[in-house]
């Protein structure tokens, strides 16, 4: 409840606090779920470790770590909700998956806007990346081995910090993971908000009033005044601009990149591929008619069991767990 009541206090918008509020009371209900049940049992859940502290507020994260014998490849995830809401609580199902697969998962929390506008929920996200460099080893990872995941604002995240891990970055939350050296294996994308400014794209031909409206919302509540208009300091709240803006690959890790096609946000995913092709960087797209956003958390459906199976296939390619 304290949750929702400093939501309220920092004028989060009504809809937002009861869609935070449903997904935090669905993530409950699919621990009781069999599936979830059995996702469990293959890995050890050690929550609430504080990866940074800012302005006297700790940020935490949880770690999903496969009961396996390790080193563990690594996944940093960045969960989605506009930047605006959500928490790794809300995302833990996800985290399971990856873990039963045999990935050690950070599932990070960060601050959320409007409270914490840009740049807080990305300083968080950098931090996190370099929390991991010091200390996965700690709990059976394989510093060696570490790669991005994220859904939405989460998959915006996830593609910032992958580009300040490999292209020398003036913001002071950036540039520490250029200088560090640790570079990602690989990041998956699923459903991007890459590009969080200029909401007004979304006013146009086959996006609903809603969905337009919630585009236009979580762009105020993370940019304010530059939701329109970002300046250079707010560059990094649009990824998906940075790598398009790109003459030359500066060796980006290969991105999985999926979208439901019915997804007002879908056109993100195919500007990154696009652009990813002309640097002949590598990447996988997936699209998957008829789906919306966010489908691939539903994991009953037929489309979303495909999402999962494809993903997994990247992971195996590029970052394989060793038996």
């Amino acid at each position: 409840m304290r949750r929702w009541l400093d939501m309220a206090a920092s004028c989060q918008l009504a809809r937002r606090i009861a869609l935070d509020a449903g997904m935090h009371a669905v993530a409950g209900m699919v621990d009781f779920m069999p599936r979830m049940k059995e996702r469990m049992t293959t890995c050890r859940l050690i929550e609430d470790i504080e990866y940074a502290r800012h302005g006297g507020e700790s940020l935490f994260l949880d770690i999903l770590q496969p009961i396996a014998p390790g080193p563990h490849p690594v996944l940093i995830y960045c969960h989605g909700g506009g930047f605006a809401s959500g928490s790794k609580r809300t995302h833990r199902a996800i985290a399971a998956a990856y873990a039963s697969h045999g990935y050690l998962v950070c599932n990070v929390d960060y601050r959320l806007a409007p409270k914490h506008p840009f740049p807080a929920a990305l300083e968080d996200a950098c931090g996190a990346w370099m929390w991991a460099a010091d200390h996965v080893i700690d709990y059976g990872g394989d510093k060696h081995r570490v790669g991005l995941a994220g859904e939405s604002a989460g998959a915006n995240l996830a593609l910032a910090v992958t580009l300040a891990c490999c292209t020398p970055r003036p913001e002071p939350f950036a540039a520490p993971l250029f200088e560090r050296g640790v570079r990602p294996v690989l990041a998956l994308l699923y459903c991007g908000f890459l590009q969080s400014s200029k909401p007004e794209r979304y006013l146009r031909s086959g996006v609903s009033a809603l969905a337009a409206g919630i585009a236009r919302d979580a762009a105020r509540s993370y940019l304010g005044k530059f939701a329109g208009n970002p300046d250079a300091e707010h560059e990094l709240a649009d990824p998906l601009c940075v790598v398009e803006a790109m003459t030359v690959t500066p060796g980006l890790p290969p991105l999985f990149i999926a979208a439901g096609l019915d997804d007002p946000v879908a056109a993100d995913s195919q500007r990154l591929e696009i652009a990813l092709k002309r640097l002949h960087s590598p990447c996988a797209s997936h699209y998957y008619p008829g789906e919306t956003h966010a489908f691939h958390v539903m994991f009953w459906r037929e489309q979303a069991v495909r999402c999962w199976r494809d993903s997994f296939g990247f992971l195996q390619h590029y970052f394989p767990v060793k038996v």
